[in-house]
């Protein structure tokens, strides 16, 4: 059986990556850009597209994201060995599954004319 490398921890805000033998307090901060790393950016429910950007449906309410917090339900967001997060490697295999940057892919649309537009462009006739 392989041997599981350890996880590595890094900060949301610079990308230091962090080390630490004991579990992360409110008021800890990185050494590098001085952001709170017990925070809704670096726990791994996190998550901007859902309802309350949390993926923990128990937790309660955050207003700011980046501020340190007592959440019971934080852990930290781990990485793979390459140091990329699963959303990334994600993204990575729909790219070379459709041969298409996401990065590249066009934005939702902003109100409901541009959305009315862009649906009719896309059926218009030529």
């Amino acid at each position: 059986m392989p041997f599981a490398p350890d996880p590595i921890y890094k900060c949301y805000k610079c990308s230091e990556e962090l080390h630490f033998d004991v579990k992360i307090g409110r008021r800890d901060m990185c050494p590098n850009c001085y952001a709170y790393l017990h925070c809704c950016r670096n726990c791994q429910q996190w998550d901007p597209t859902v309802h309350n950007q949390c993926l923990e449906d128990r937790a309660e309410f955050i207003r700011d994201r980046d501020e340190g917090n007592f959440c019971l339900y934080f852990s930290f967001k781990a990485q793979n060995t390459e140091g990329t997060s699963e959303a990334d490697q994600a993204k990575a295999k729909l790219e070379k599954m459709f041969g298409i940057s996401m990065n590249k892919v066009a934005a939702a649309p902003k109100t409901e004319d541009d959305a009315k537009k862009k649906l009719e462009a896309l059926f218009k006739k030529k």
